[in-house]
Formats: C-alpha cells, sequence, structure tokens
C-alpha cells in the first residue's frame, strides 16, 4: 500500500491491482489504437505537423514506455518538459510514420524500421502553437540502448504498471508565458504535463480516473 508515496506494506487490493496491470497486454493495447491507413498523409495546408513514438520494451519490468526530457533551450515551447521521441514533419518526410522515424533515430538512436508498428493514436493538437501530432505506438522486438543527441538531455523508461496507477496531482509548471496549473503525472522527480500527458492519459485510457 502507498500513503503519500511511502510505502506500507501491500494490502489485497494492492496485489490484485499488480496482477492486473503489471503484464503488458498486447491484444487489450491494440483495442485502443487504429491503423496506419485511418491517418491521412497530408494534414491542413499551412498548419504545423508532428509525429511521435510511444516505444513500449514489453520485456522491460514487465511492459515500460520510453520517455525523454528535452534539453533547456531559449525559444523551445517545450524547453527541459518530459516528451516522446518525435518532433516536427519535415517537406521530406512522406507520411507522419516517416516523421515518428527519423526523429526518434536522431534524438534517441533508436530505428524503428526495426521494429513492430501496433497502431496509431487518434491525432491530438498540442496547444502550443497549435500544432497537429499524430502518436505510433512501437513495440520493440529486442531491447535497445539510446544515445540522446544535444536536444535530449536525458531518457528513461516508465513500467506501464505505474503510469496505469500513478494518480494526477495539480502541479504548477512555468511556460513561456509565465506559471500556470496543469494536471500531471509525477514519476519520482518527473513531471509528465502538457501533450505528453493527455497523450499517456488517452493510450492508457485514463481519461475518467484521478
Amino acid at each position: 500500500m502507498r500513503r503519500d508515496n511511502v510505502f506500507t506494506g501491500w494490502q489485497t487490493d494492492d496485489y490484485e491491482r499488480l496482477v492486473v496491470v503489471a503484464t503488458f497486454d498486447v491484444a487489450n493495447l491494440r483495442k485502443r489504437l487504429v491503423p496506419e491507413s485511418v491517418i491521412p498523409e497530408v494534414g491542413t495546408p499551412g498548419s504545423p505537423e508532428a509525429a511521435v513514438a510511444i516505444i513500449v520494451d514489453p520485456d522491460y519490468e514487465s511492459g515500460s514506455v520510453l520517455f525523454i526530457r528535452r534539453t533547456e533551450r531559449h525559444g523551445d515551447p517545450w524547453s527541459g518538459q518530459i516528451a516522446l521521441p518525435g518532433g516536427r514533419r519535415s517537406l521530406s518526410d512522406r507520411s507522419f510514420r516517416a516523421t515518428a522515424i527519423r526523429e526518434t533515430k536522431e534524438e534517441v538512436g533508436v530505428d524503428l524500421r526495426d521494429h513492430e508498428l501496433l497502431g496509431v493514436l487518434s491525432p491530438i493538437y498540442a496547444q502550443t502553437r497549435h500544432m497537429l501530432v499524430v502518436p505510433f505506438v512501437f513495440q520493440l522486438k529486442n531491447h535497445v540502448d539510446t544515445l540522446c543527441n544535444e536536444e535530449v538531455a536525458e531518457s528513461f523508461w516508465i513500467p506501464l504498471s505505474d503510469l496505469t496507477t500513478i494518480p494526477v496531482s495539480e502541479v504548477t509548471v512555468n511556460t513561456q508565458d509565465g506559471s500556470m496549473t496543469t494536471n500531471a503525472y509525477v514519476y519520482h522527480d518527473q513531471v509528465i504535463w502538457g501533450l505528453t500527458f493527455r497523450i499517456i492519459r488517452t493510450l492508457l485510457d485514463r481519461e475518467l480516473i484521478t
């Protein structure tokens, strides 16, 4: 049982919850995804577009997701934030999937062409710059080592079992426009908020869980 982030011993309901969420279930995850074919290759002309990769390692901690912390840079609206690998679509990218693959390779050194695409979450608009973002979900076929470029300060894995049970917290964050209070998942000292929070909440079907 956990109270105020302090472990006080296992209770029956804790054990039952652990049994439910501890094992990564591909079939259940696929139910929340759509095939890549339903995603248009071209979005709204003139509007910024991006793609991110939700990378699941089914063997690490019984299923974990890769996150990054972006390097702090002046003028970057996502400076220092916890994020998923990905970025803005380039004119050379033939599809949103190509964007996710290219950006992931550049940022963390993982070539997603060697792994399995499980599906896509519904596109979502980032409130910053009103950018259309398409989240792709990949499952690793084998363990990978990450190699972060200059845009990424660090990368780390969070078990799906933890993401499923972390309560939603209200936190105050600093943005280019000043401070604001928002919902977030707080994992140790990592604060997941904004677009990444919304994507993970949708991935885990946690809209009504607080």
